[in-house]
């Protein structure tokens, strides 16, 4: 008789071969569960069992990580921050003998992207936009794939199993810069933010309000492009013809920040005497741009490698030793506060 392979078994199960292969590779997303214990059934009665040789097969080790940035930028990869993550990660598993699969996705594309339709990496790291409620959905879709996974900046999310947080401390960083703000009374703050939804912007913003509001000062909170340098000045220069100059602007990232003090330049204003300005991140772009700027530095390179080496650790061991990781943040003092 001859020996039962993926064509026979999806024969007698009555559905696709590449639904077996799905089965057999430990992908449940797609498969409803009486197509599941059918195919789990024809298994067990045909005697069926993997060849452990035969590419992509669940069991067999393809050192290949994927990499989800769920961002709603055609340009994500423009972002300092993610560049240095990626680059992080990427570096440390490339001396490991790991390649790195990259994947933009925008955050309702997420059910038909490649890394959920395919079952091509050894396990998963994800950086999600959206909101909770959407960063929620999104990471348990890729939980069922049921890959190892490693979140970055984002909240640990209960029942989400096999899975490791890694984050750098945004509120403390926020907090502290805070600090040196309110440290010069001021009586007014602009809180300038992206109007991409994430994770860790939503914790510098907190911290930033929480510190403002508790210290009696006005503080308003708006939205720009990011990625765009003239939308984030439109978004000032709106907002100064309806309010006047604030005596803090809190860029919610050095790119922000940076375009603010192009704009108070060219309205005479004095920085910081008329005008305080923070950002956050403190690439190496500053100091060749011969920037002085308050703010805060990321260890995303260090987020990057600390993720890598997590997941290939979980790979040889099994399990993941924490669920969740937290970087510092350090305040880099500067001449705008």
């Amino acid at each position: 008789m001859a020996k039962p392979n993926l064509h026979t078994v999806a024969a007698h199960a009555g559905v696709s071969i590449a639904t077996v292969s799905k089965v057999v590779n430990g992908v449940r997303y797609g498969i409803a569960e009486a197509t599941l214990q059918r195919v789990l059934a024809s298994i067990s009665e045909l005697g069926y069992r993997p060849n452990r040789s035969g590419r992509g097969l669940r069991m067999l080790r393809r050192s290949i990580i994927g990499m989800a940035i769920v961002d709603p930028s055609p340009t994500f990869l423009a972002d300092p921050f993610t560049t240095h993550l990626v680059a992080g990660l990427s570096n440390y598993l490339s001396d490991r003998g790991f390649g790195l699969l990259l994947h933009g996705i925008k955050p309702k594309q997420v059910e038909a992207s490649f890394l959920v339709k395919e079952n091509v990496v050894d396990g998963l790291c994800l950086m999600l936009s959206g909101s909770a409620q959407l960063r929620r959905q999104n990471t348990k879709l890729f939980s069922t794939l049921s890959h190892p996974m490693v979140v970055f900046q984002d909240r640990a999310i209960d029942g989400i199993p096999d899975t490791c947080f890694v984050n750098q401390d945004d509120a403390g960083g926020a907090g502290a810069l805070a600090e040196l703000v309110l440290d010069r009374k001021p009586r007014s703050a602009l809180i300038v933010i992206p109007d991409i939804f994430w994770p860790a912007i939503e914790l510098r913003l907190e911290a930033f309000w929480q510190a403002m509001k508790q210290a009696g000062v006005a503080a308003k909170i708006i939205r720009c492009d990011e990625s765009n340098p003239a939308s984030i000045a439109h978004a000032l220069e709106d907002q100064f013809e309806k309010a006047g100059l604030p005596q803090v602007i809190i860029g919610a990232n050095d790119k922000i920040a940076v375009v603010a003090l192009h704009i108070l330049a060219e309205r005479g204003a004095r920085v910081p005497d008329d005008v305080a300005v923070t950002g956050f991140n403190a690439f190496a772009s500053n100091d060749y741009a011969g920037l002085d700027l308050t703010t805060a530095r990321s260890p995303a390179y260090e987020m990057g490698e600390l993720g890598g080496k997590l997941l290939l650790e979980r790979l040889e061991n099994g399990r993941f030793e924490k669920r969740e990781y937290t970087l510092p943040v350090s305040v880099v003092p500067g001449a705008t506060v």
